[in-house]
Order: C-alpha cells, then structure tokens, then sequence
C-alpha cells in the first residue's frame, strides 16, 4: 500500500504558477518548486515525474482559471467600453499592487518560448483563441448599442485588445501605475462613439470599486 501524500497537490500547482510566472520555463528547476511548496525532492517526483510535467500541468490549470473570466466578460450587462476597461485596467491595477508585479504566467511563457515547444502551444493557443472570441463578441455588442465605433473591425480589434493588454503587462512591471492605467484608458476611449465615452464615464465613476453588477471581479491574475 503506498504512502498517503503528505502534502496539498493544488497548492503545489498554486506554488509552481507563481514560480514559473517569475522565473520562467528555463529559469525554474525543481529545487525552486519545492522550496517555494515546502515539500521534499522525492514527494515532488512521485507526483508530477518530471519538471516540464508540472509545467505543463500548472499552465493548463492556469490557463482554465480564465474560462469563467470570459464568461463574465461575453455576459456583463455594462456598457461594453466598461467592460473592456476593467478587463485591461482591472487586470493591470492587480498586477500593480504585486510587489514584484509578475503578471500573467500565459503572457510572460508565450514571450519566453513563441512557438518552440508544440505542447505549450497546444495549451495556449486554444486558450488565445477563445479570449479573442470573447473580446469579439464584447465588440460587435457595443457596436450594436453605439458604443463601439462601426467602423472599426471585431475581429481585428479583438486581436489588438489582446495584443495592448499583454504588452501593458510587460510595461506595468516598471512603469507607474498611473501611467499603465492612463494607457488603457487612452486605448479603451479610442474604441469608443461619443455615446461609448459618455457610457465608459457614466459607469466607472458611479462605480469606482468596479464591484458592481454587470462587471466581472477577480481576486487573482487572469490569464492573457
């Protein structure tokens, strides 16, 4: 009968997306894994077998947290550029308030390994996919309610959101806060028809804890 696991398998993934965000692919070993889990070279192996196993492992789970994240964003009920706002300036004020202000464990691997390894990639790409759906659909709504300018392309504009928000995240860990944020708000208000600006003031000033009804709110980094 084998030895019952002394140890909390999830937290052990919690610990190695924290490394892993902070060091990245080759600058992570198994040494900093189990120092950061509190638990013992021979534990770690009889779990994940291998470094590049946890790996794997850590940004799939990592990649899944943001599953619920979209779900929010395609069915929140405030105006779209609100919706836009809090996704980049939401996420970037989270970043900010870390000390070390690591960001996004998908952002930082995709910049780190581009396509090198196929199996990163069939974990990411799905992932980019779905957030690119999602921001969207988040588009075309605001263009049908005239919040969004109609003649901006969806499909484009869903891709270049992803694009300023992974590039935003690579600058909040220098630059001041306000100035990230000023960026994406600069950014969010070039989407935007007069009646999209008027909305965007309307909802984040009667809303400044951005934890009301119709904006999603999370208490951990999201996936890029």
């Amino acid at each position: 009968m084998g030895r019952k696991k002394s140890f909390d398998e999830q937290a052990v993934i919690k610990a190695a997306i924290a490394v892993f965000s902070e060091h990245g692919y080759t600058g992570t070993d198994v040494g900093l894994v189990c120092e950061r889990a509190d638990i013992g070279r021979s534990s770690f192996y009889n779990t994940f077998e291998s470094l590049d196993a946890l790996f794997l492992r850590a940004l799939r789970e990592y990649t899944a947290s943001g599953i619920p994240l979209r779900e929010e964003l395609r069915t929140g009920t405030a105006p779209a550029p609100a919706l836009i706002m809090h996704r980049l300036g939401g996420e970037l004020a989270k970043q900010c308030e870390d000390d070390q202000r690591i960001g996004c464990l998908s952002a930082n691997t995709a910049a780190e390994l581009g396509r090198e390894i196929d199996a990163v990639c069939t974990i990411l790409d799905p992932d980019r996919q779905a957030w690119l759906e999602t921001y969207r659909i988040v588009l075309e709504r605001g263009q049908i309610e005239g919040h969004i300018r109609s003649e901006l392309d969806a499909g484009v504009h869903a891709e270049l959101i992803h694009s300023v928000l992974a590039g935003l995240r690579v600058a909040a860990r220098v630059m001041p806060a306000e100035n990230v944020q000023a960026q994406a708000t600069a950014f969010t208000a070039g989407l935007c028809t007069p009646a999209g600006l008027t909305a965007l003031h309307n909802h984040t000033a009667a809303r400044t804890d951005l934890r009301s009804p119709g904006l999603p709110v999370s208490t951990e980094s999201s996936p890029q």
